[in-house]
């Protein structure tokens, strides 16, 4: 592997592993709330701002929690596979950019208009930043490629 694909295999394993850290927490019905609260704890810590997390009081909120926190591991997952071999799995961590940097967009959205832990705006933050590190390693392995090709 080159330094540049040694690169991209780094920061997308630790956005998998970034993935699955944040989400896992949220795969199990009981341990909702002592996240929120956690996460809570945090941002009164780093006096972020905004408004406490409540977890959801009736069973089908909880269970699209849940559900989020599954899809978001498995996330994680498929975004360290293909980090084993990125050059080779572009497509993963291009939709992959799309899908944070819309995360991003959402988060904005729900802090300006209910003022959420302005915690998720860290997040949103880390997740945009993986995202541009996604597109920059991406268009440089293409583009490393491209003049393979036509030599």
């Amino acid at each position: 592997m080159q330094p540049l694909e040694k690169n991209f295999s780094r920061l997308l394993i630790f956005s998998g592993v970034f993935n699955i850290v944040l989400a896992a927490p949220l795969i199990l019905p009981e341990f909702t709330a002592v996240y929120f609260s956690f996460l809570w704890d945090v941002n009164l810590f780093l006096s972020l701002g905004g408004t406490a997390p409540i977890a959801p009081q009736q069973a089908v909120n909880a269970l699209l929690v849940n559900t989020a926190g599954i899809d978001l591991v498995l996330i994680g997952i498929i975004v360290i596979y293909a980090g084993l071999a990125p050059a080779k799995r572009l497509f993963i961590p291009v939709i992959n950019a799309a899908g944070r940097t819309l995360f991003a967009g959402i988060i904005a959205y729900y802090i300006y208009t209910y003022n959420i832990a302005h915690i998720i705006a860290l997040i949103g933050a880390i997740d945009l930043i993986i995202s541009i590190g996604f597109v920059y390693f991406t268009l440089r392995i293409r583009k490393a490629n491209k003049n393979v090709n036509d030599q």
